[in-house]
């Protein structure tokens, strides 16, 4: 979902080089295995060098995976010390409701005594590698103030900027792939019986993917991957899905105008109503209204 049109790989390269000059730290997005889908923006000498390595680059993937990770657990920013030693900061990248990857920054070491934990069990014996060793003496230092504050300021521009930019670069659904949806009875798993329930009580408002998923007792990410799985379709197109469709039959049988069309669905902004309706139909729910005249 990061990945894959010129504007978006734009996007991230934009995001990533703003974010390292504004803040002098490195800077990359992972998708959610770990493995990196822009470009490395102001990484240290010292990093570059294990990424290099088909020793460690495994090891530098698997951290940025658990670090992501456990921001994805606490739904904060992540700081923490990666297998070298050098301290990383993390957070999750979620369009659409579904975690997409992790935006990723770091590699400095902390001027005050503040002691972040180690994400991954093991820690890199690197000493051994004078070219490492050299690289690592040029290693920014930042206070525990300053790794902090920039925590926060990563956590805000994927929430926000990051998030909203995407979703509006995001490619039109097909209709015939809606049509043709077939559901999956979900016979197994009661969590995701609980779930549809829910989703059918609450379809006249906002449902979230954590809202959802809290509801039946999961975590999201473990409840997103069990939802496409016992479903063949994804969290969220499988609203949209029950929104348009409700949307459909309210436009041909009530005298209700679009605006409270749109808010009896849980849509805030009838625009994003309307753009939604014609990613789904191919019309708007105005031509929609008239062609049944």
């Amino acid at each position: 979902m990061l990945n894959g049109s010129k504007e978006t790989d734009i996007l991230l390269r934009k995001i990533v080089d703003e974010f390292s000059a504004t803040t002098g730290l490195a800077s990359v997005i992972v998708d959610i295995q770990g493995k990196e889908i822009s470009q490395l923006s102001n990484f240290t000498t010292f990093c570059q060098l294990m990424r290099s390595s088909k020793t460690y680059r495994p090891l530098c993937q698997k951290c940025d995976l658990y670090g992501g990770l456990e921001a994805v657990k606490s739904n904060k920013s992540s700081i923490y010390k990666c297998h070298a030693g050098l301290i990383d900061l993390s957070v999750p990248i979620v369009i659409d409701n579904q975690l997409s990857g992790f935006f990723l920054s770091g590699q400095v070491l902390c001027e005050d005594k503040e002691d972040f934990p180690f994400v991954f069990p093991k820690q890199t014996n690197w000493q051994h590698n004078k070219e490492l060793v050299n690289a690592y003496k040029s290693i920014p230092f930042f206070s525990a103030a300053k790794i902090a504050s920039s925590a926060e300021i990563l956590k805000i521009i994927s929430d926000y900027y990051l998030k909203t930019k995407i979703e509006v670069l995001q490619p039109k659904k097909s209709e015939e792939s809606l049509l043709t949806y077939t559901p999956k009875p979900p016979e197994k798993r009661k969590e995701i019986k609980q779930a549809l329930k829910y989703i059918d009580k609450n379809i006249h408002n906002s449902i979230t993917l954590e809202e959802v998923s809290c509801h039946v007792f999961l975590s999201s990410f473990y409840f997103s991957k069990l939802f496409k799985k016992e479903m063949n379709i994804n969290f969220v197109d499988y609203i949209i899905l029950k929104k348009m469709k409700l949307a459909k039959e309210m436009l041909a049988s009530t005298q209700l105008s679009i605006d409270k069309v749109a808010r009896s669905l849980g849509y805030t902004q009838t625009s994003y109503f309307c753009k939604v309706f014609r990613n789904q139909w191919d019309t708007t729910p105005k031509s929609y209204r008239e062609s049944l005249k």
